[in-house]
């Protein structure tokens, strides 16, 4: 059987309308996009009750159009009980001159919150502001991946996570300050409280996360608790991270939680002039908080801060991967003791594979 990713959409919507006996599923003079990624022996046929057929559904400007709900009530309709995965793509406030209105679409999933397992969202922070009334006010038992990213550069909105309870993977993407807001009068450290309410991630929230992923936008800031609270992230991902001005943030940021499952981290460039490098190097330096820490990946990180005592505290690394960097100050104390990372297996620096 040919690959269904051979098939352009508009027959794979034909198969789909088809197949639930229905007429082709015209609104507002746009088709709801349902990507197949599974069909039957026949390819005429598709089996309605295959999960895959509903974890990829993407939205179009027209579902926004108009203040009107009809192509997610015509998702929630055909679907029955089934988890849902949403992709929301509309980088745009506007749309021909206009306002575009998210709410009357964001208060209809408000509606149906336990029907949604993952959410994907690249909106303005129009639309995340509507978005976040939504989780905000109601709970989202079942939401287990919310991915977000800010497509312009406006002033952060407050995000609510605390909604969120059963929330496994997390990525956010591109929160930035205000530009329009650098130059007047607010104290900076009123711009960075509100930008840091953006990310602030609910302690009970962080604990039940597994993956967290932070792209071009400021780290989540925790009180210190005694006894540190325990994490159960095992995939930790830093891009580009910036700096909301907080002395060490990146230290306390990764030293909040007691995180005993960390398997990866991979951080990638890490501007030093926020000093984020001691303080990284400084973090990692605790084994009873990254016993389980195997998979290291640095690209474009300053290793001039690397000591002896960071390679003593991962016992149970074994493989480290280095990019874009200047590697010898590690490379020469993985050489100078072979008691350091004595599980490591896998040494790449920019693609090639080293020896100790």
């Amino acid at each position: 059987m040919s690959s269904v990713n051979s098939y352009p959409t508009e027959v794979l919507l034909k198969v789909f309308h088809h197949a639930v006996g229905d007429a082709p599923l015209l609104l507002g003079g746009t088709a709801v996009a349902f990507p197949i990624s599974q069909v039957c022996q026949d390819w005429r046929q598709i089996s309605v009750d295959s999960p895959a057929l509903w974890e990829d559904v993407r939205f179009p400007f027209a579902a926004y159009k108009n203040n009107n709900t009809l192509m997610l009530e015509e998702l929630l309709a055909r679907s029955g009980t089934r988890p849902l995965t949403v992709v929301f793509s509309q980088p745009e406030s506007t749309r021909g001159g206009r306002l575009i209105d998210f709410w009357p679409f964001f208060r209809k999933m408000q509606e149906y919150c336990s029907r949604f397992q993952a959410i994907y969202a690249l909106l303005p922070t129009s639309g995340l502001y509507e978005l976040n009334r939504a989780i905000g006010r109601q709970a989202f038992p079942n939401l287990v991946h919310l991915h977000i990213t800010q497509s312009d550069n406006r002033a952060p909105v407050a995000m609510d996570f605390g909604n969120a309870p059963a929330l496994a993977s997390f990525h956010l993407e591109n929160i930035s300050y205000n530009s329009e807001y650098r130059n007047t009068s607010t104290s900076l450290r009123s711009m960075r409280f509100y930008q840091l309410r953006f990310v602030d991630i609910p302690g009970p929230v962080m604990r039940g996360l597994e993956e967290l992923t932070i792209v071009r936008s400021p780290l989540p800031f925790f009180n210190h608790a005694d006894p540190l609270p325990q994490s159960a992230l095992t995939s930790l991902t830093l891009d580009g991270i910036t700096s909301s001005g907080y002395p060490d943030e990146l230290f306390w940021f990764l030293t909040s939680f007691d995180m005993p499952h960390l398997r990866s981290i991979e951080l990638t460039n890490l501007d030093d002039k926020f000093g984020f490098s001691s303080q990284l190097f400084r973090a990692l330096c605790t084994p009873a908080e990254y016993p389980a820490l195997r998979t290291v990946i640095f690209t474009a990180v300053p290793l001039s801060h690397v000591t002896p005592e960071f390679c003593q505290a991962l016992p149970a690394l074994d493989t480290l991967v280095l990019a874009d960097l200047d590697a010898e100050p590690l490379l020469s104390l993985l050489t100078a003791d072979i008691m350091l990372c004595p599980a490591l297996r896998e040494l790449s620096v920019d693609g090639v594979l080293r020896s100790r």
